[in-house]
């Protein structure tokens, strides 16, 4: 008896395996270590009065997504449910990515945190956090 090939899985998609490997060192970005994976890609602008953060979040539901600031962190939070509906499935290939994804971001003392505006449009999530206004001095009349 012949034992089993442990190249067989290769010899049926060759391809596959060479471009993974090519990939794989060419785009580290795109093939991150797994706690990578977790966190969204994240933009962050800075506006004379505000700070704009922008998350890429696609597939996501609005109602899947969560914001808080807390100590001037600002926290992103989403999660993906897997299908678990599969009656009449057959799968022959799962690579979305299911589970929680977060990301936290210091921001400087001087934010606003009580007008923090987010909005969700396309998959992405932008967030506005204005500025405190400046003080500046005040001056005060001396009477006698």
């Amino acid at each position: 008896m012949q034992k089993p090939n442990s190249t067989l899985p290769q010899l049926r998609d060759p391809f596959q395996s060479l471009f993974q490997h090519l990939f794989r060192d060419a785009l580290p970005e795109f093939y991150g270590q797994a706690e990578d994976r977790t966190a969204p890609r994240t933009n962050i602008a800075e506006t004379a009065t505000a700070y704009e953060l922008s998350f890429e979040l696609p597939g996501f539901e609005e109602k899947d997504i969560r914001v808080h600031m807390h100590d001037n962190v600002l926290t992103v939070t989403a999660e993906r449910r897997q299908e678990t509906e599969s009656k009449d499935k057959r799968w022959h290939r799962v690579e979305h990515r299911y589970g929680t994804y977060s990301r936290s971001i210091s921001l400087p003392n001087d934010t606003d945190q009580k007008a923090i505006d987010a909005h969700y449009k396309n998959g992405v999530l932008t967030i506005t956090v204005p500025k405190q206004p400046e003080t500046q001095p005040t001056r005060i009349n001396v009477r006698s």
